[in-house]
C-alpha cells in the first residue's frame, strides 16, 4: 500500500492561487504561493495519493487519486517548472491531472514503479528550486 504524508488538495488549492495570481499579473504573490507549494513538494516524500485498486490491462497499469480527486492546476505547475507537457511523461510513468499510467505487468510491479517515478519526479523538482521564473 502507497501512503502518503502529503496535503495534495493544499497543494492544488495553492497552485491554483498561484496560477489566478499570475494571470493577474501579481508576479510576487504568485511567487511567494510557488515557492510555498516548492517547500511543500520537496521537504516529504513525493507520493501522490491513489487508491489501493490499480486497473491492469496489456502492460498497463490505470490508478486514479484517492477519493476521486483531481489536480489540474498542480500537474500544470510541476509541468510549467520542468518545461514539460501534461501528461508529465516520466520513465515508465504518465501523471495526469485525473490519474496516473504506469507501465507494468501486475500490481506489485505498477507500485513499484509508481513509487520510483515519485521519486525521480521530486528529484527532478529539487534540482528546479529556487529557480521559479
Amino acid at each position: 500500500m502507497i501512503l502518503s504524508d502529503m496535503d495534495f488538495e493544499k497543494l492544488e488549492k495553492l497552485a491554483n492561487e498561484a496560477n489566478v495570481a499570475r494571470n493577474q499579473n501579481m508576479k510576487q504573490k504568485a511567487k511567494e504561493i510557488e515557492e510555498e507549494i516548492m517547500k511543500n513538494i520537496t521537504e516529504e516524500d513525493l507520493v501522490f495519493p491513489v487508491e489501493q485498486e490499480v486497473l491492469i490491462t496489456k502492460n498497463s497499469a490505470s490508478f486514479i487519486y484517492k477519493n476521486n480527486k483531481t489536480y489540474p492546476s498542480l500537474l500544470e505547475f510541476i509541468g510549467r517548472i520542468l518545461h514539460v507537457d501534461i501528461p508529465i511523461k516520466l520513465n515508465e510513468c504518465k501523471f495526469g491531472p485525473g490519474g496516473i499510467i504506469v507501465s507494468a505487468n501486475n500490481k506489485e510491479e505498477a507500485n513499484k514503479i509508481l513509487l520510483d517515478c515519485c521519486h525521480e519526479l521530486q528529484i527532478l523538482i529539487r534540482a528546479k528550486k529556487g529557480h521559479i521564473d
